[in-house]
């Protein structure tokens, strides 16, 4: 039986492919800690943590990061590099389908798309693991690519780009059906070797959003189009959906 995607594609190849695309956590934490109002040393969770990018940095202001993850490889890399900094993290392999602790934390972030891998049931029941998850006006901050215009009739996307690994080329293609966007990452070393990954993600509507995050208990507190706060227009490059968890 072929395994699903989001459990082969975090892998070793995962820097080379998608390290190009991501950007300075650093200034990402900086952008987030500035639109939530976060007490000092609150606990909080990263849901889908990867390699611990956002964890580390969010641990080192002083918050109580916990950082979930479904992938043994990527969690290594995050143990390892929290341990080389002297920094204390509480990682957790599991699936975010499952994962639940009640009233545990103040805030969850889902970032860099980590949201909408699965079919409708299971996305919402990830919404509602997170909203159980969270304490009375928890905060959720769901970090995701704007993908609707290519849903709205535009057409697919593609790409190329030189990256330190060599060259890179993106397609993304959007079923209109399903409401699903399928992307294809193939990288050329300069040896010729090819790399390739493909991974798909359900695209929901700020309207979807906002009725699945109402179902599982939250409701939207803000919109925007990046992690600074820019305002969210159908031409954004991100949505940058704010919840809380309701009274």
């Amino acid at each position: 039986m072929t395994r699903p995607w989001f459990e082969t594609i975090f892998d070793e190849r995962y820097p080379e492919l998608f390290g190009p695309l991501e950007r300075d956590p650093e200034e990402e934490v900086a952008q987030i800690l500035s639109l939530l109002p976060l007490s000092e040393g609150a606990p909080v969770v990263d849901l889908g943590c990867g390699r611990g990018r956002h964890a580390i940095p969010l641990s080192r202001r002083g918050y109580r990061v916990t950082g979930v993850d479904l992938s043994d490889k990527m969690l290594r890399l995050a143990r390892a590099r929290a341990a080389r900094e002297g920094i204390s993290i509480e990682w957790v392999r599991g699936d975010m389908r499952e994962f639940v602790r009640p009233g545990a934390f103040d805030a969850c972030f889902s970032l860099f798309t980590s949201f909408g891998y699965f079919c409708d049931e299971e996305n919402q029941k990830v919404l509602e693991n997170v909203s159980r998850s969270l304490r009375e006006g928890g905060i959720l901050l769901l970090d995701l690519r704007n993908a609707q215009k290519g849903l709205s009739g535009e057409e697919d996307l593609e790409t190329t780009m030189t990256v330190p690994a060599g060259e890179l080329r993106l397609r993304v293609r959007f079923d209109h059906a399903t409401g699903r966007a399928r992307a294809e990452h193939e990288l050329t070393r300069p040896d010729g070797i090819r790399i390739c990954s493909a991974f798909d993600v359900r695209i929901y509507s700020e309207a979807e959003l906002e009725e699945m995050l109402r179902r599982a208990g939250m409701r939207v507190a803000a919109v925007h189009g990046s992690l600074d706060g820019a305002p969210f227009t159908r031409g954004a490059e991100r949505m940058v959906v704010i919840a809380r968890r309701a009274g």
